[in-house]
């Protein structure tokens, strides 16, 4: 927690330095100190004073609404404001007059006239009826918010030209100011407790472009964006966790799947693929065969198949040949239990010679 000192010395500048300082963002609302009671005078303030402080406000404010975007609502609230603001100083321009008919000196509202505030109308009234057109044009709708300006605008400028009538009345000395004057004199000359005189009173206004109008108090403002801050904070949050799940559910389903699909196999290619799965589980088991000693009375499947190959050959049976290398174990020993039931059948009978002895003699016979 930070002491009210760490506090204090983020917003509050040295004694002697100008009043006039904004709040660092970065300071928590219920963290803002307090200020020194002293701060301020109260002394009753007097025209000028009030004038000046009104109308380099309103400068400002006209500045901002000059390059704020037509359509967007800060412009709209800038109109808000500046034609209440341009509508009250156009009084004060009566009193000024009234005062420097009587001899008052008021360098610091040498600017304040009804000129410069119809100039501010007449610019408004301009940007006003642009957007007004545009929105007609561009985007086929009525945009009665800015013909409602437009109207607003041109009552205020009549108004002011109206004003700049009473006022040349009064320099002519057709209109009586006396009480306009006693009224702009009220507590002057009194005590103007911890007053700080004015310096370079003519110096040019400094100005912001990004300043944006805001309403309520600065802690209000302050605790908006707090509030802001904590809900993007938590959106984060809720997106980074959502998106842990997401890779996490992706890793398990990787998981159970293969990360290599098997290639399809064309059927005219199965047949290619079981020869050679054959000739895989031949060459096995012809090893497995030369590693044991055959038992006595028996022979290894190696030399079992090649006799077989032989006695196909002798026969003329080329597609037996052929196949008898690749067929499977269970096939070979039917076929081998057929060859050996064949020359055991041989071997009981005449021999061959005999056999061919006894045919001619049938022949024979049947002549």
């Amino acid at each position: 927690m930070k002491t009210e000192t760490e506090t204090s010395a983020k917003t509050v500048q040295p004694a002697g330095q100008d009043e006039h300082r904004g709040i660092m963002f970065e300071i928590k609302a219920d963290e803002l100190p307090l200020e020194p009671v002293d701060t301020f005078s109260d002394a009753p303030f007097e025209f000028e004073e009030a004038a000046q402080i009104l109308w380099e406000g309103t400068r400002k404010l006209y500045y901002s609404s000059r390059i704020a975007n037509r359509f967007s609502d800060h412009y709209l609230n800038c109109c808000a404001q500046l034609e209440k603001n341009i509508r009250q100083l156009g009084s004060f321009c009566i009193t000024k007059t009234v005062l420097e008919q009587k001899g008052e000196q008021l360098p610091a509202l040498s600017g304040l006239n009804i000129e410069e505030l119809v100039r501010m109308v007449s610019f408004h009234l301009r940007k006003t009826n642009a957007a007004f057109e545009g929105i007609y044009r561009d985007n086929n709708s009525l945009g009665l918010t800015y013909l409602d300006w437009e109207y607003r605008w041109v009552n205020l400028g009549n108004r002011l030209k109206a004003t700049e009538v009473k006022i040349q009345k009064i320099k002519d000395g057709k209109i009586n100011a006396d009480d306009l004057l006693e009224r702009a004199e009220t507590f002057k000359n009194k005590p103007r407790s911890s007053a700080t005189p004015h310096e370079d009173i003519l110096r040019d206004l400094e100005t912001n472009p990004k300043a944006l109008p805001i309403k309520g108090s600065m802690a209000r403002l302050l605790t908006r964006m707090e509030k802001s801050e904590e809900h993007l904070e938590a959106l984060e949050r809720r997106i980074r966790q959502k998106k842990e799940r997401e890779i996490a559910r992706l890793e398990r389903e990787a998981e159970r799947c293969s990360p290599i699909k098997p290639y399809p196999i064309r059927k005219e290619d199965r047949a290619i693929v079981a020869n050679i799965r054959k000739e895989q589980l031949q060459k096995t088991l012809e090893e497995e065969d030369r590693k044991k000693e055959p038992p006595e009375g028996m022979i290894r499947a190696a030399e079992a198949r090649r006799i077989l190959m032989e006695d196909a050959m002798k026969r003329g049976d080329q597609a037996a040949a052929l196949a008898i290398p690749m067929e499977d174990h269970e096939t070979f020993l039917a076929r081998w239990m057929e060859y050996l039931k064949k020359d055991e059948i041989k071997s009981r009978g005449p021999s061959d010679a005999k056999r061919k002895e006894l045919r001619e003699k049938r022949k024979k016979k049947k002549r």
